[in-house]
């Protein structure tokens, strides 16, 4: 019996291809990351990229003050203004993790005039959150506040639902001076 080479150099190069896509498709699972992921990485900020994977946060927030074109504010950042000015929630982006778990999302924005936490000045949208696992867009928050001299701080605190569980994260604010 002779063993002719397309006997053997067909089948053993078929056996190598398939060998090597196996080994392709088990590196990009164990490496690489997933669209979500992916995008999650690429559109938030540092400060959405340093929280755990399980933590939904702010990405960007896009405020407008009197009639001025709007700016992005980051977190904890500090603006000077003077009273009387108003301003106006324009976009405000939050990222869900891959693994974030999450029934329900709110996103609620207050006033804290001169330190004082009170929840009388909130400022809310009738929109429904997304839950999937990317960042969404938030931009139809209907009032405006009128600012009065002093040290204000704006909250932006997420509740998120696991389960019948409700988790308060406030740490996306920033400050306002509001000069005479």
């Amino acid at each position: 019996m002779r063993v002719s080479t397309d006997n053997v150099i067909v089948p053993l190069t078929v056996a190598i291809i398939g060998l090597i896509g196996v080994l392709g498709a088990a590196w990009i699972a164990v490496n690489g990351k997933t669209n979500t992921e992916a995008h999650i990485s690429l559109t938030s900020d540092s400060e959405c990229n340093q929280t755990s994977a399980t933590k939904v946060c702010i990405s960007h927030l896009t405020v407008q003050f009197n009639s001025n074109e709007p700016q992005q504010v980051k977190n904890r950042d500090r603006i000077p203004l003077k009273a009387g000015d108003t301003l106006r929630l324009s976009n405000l982006t939050y990222c869900i993790p891959f693994k974030a778990p999450v029934n329900r999302v709110e996103v609620k924005v207050y006033l804290f005039p001169n330190g004082v936490e009170t929840y009388k000045n909130g400022l809310f949208t009738p929109s429904t959150f997304p839950i999937n696992d990317t960042c969404h867009n938030i931009g139809n928050f209907q009032q405006t506040w009128k600012l009065e001299p002093g040290q204000h701080r704006v909250s932006i605190p997420i509740i998120k639902y696991v389960g019948s569980n409700r988790i308060v994260d406030s740490s996306f604010y920033f400050n306002l001076d509001v000069g005479r």
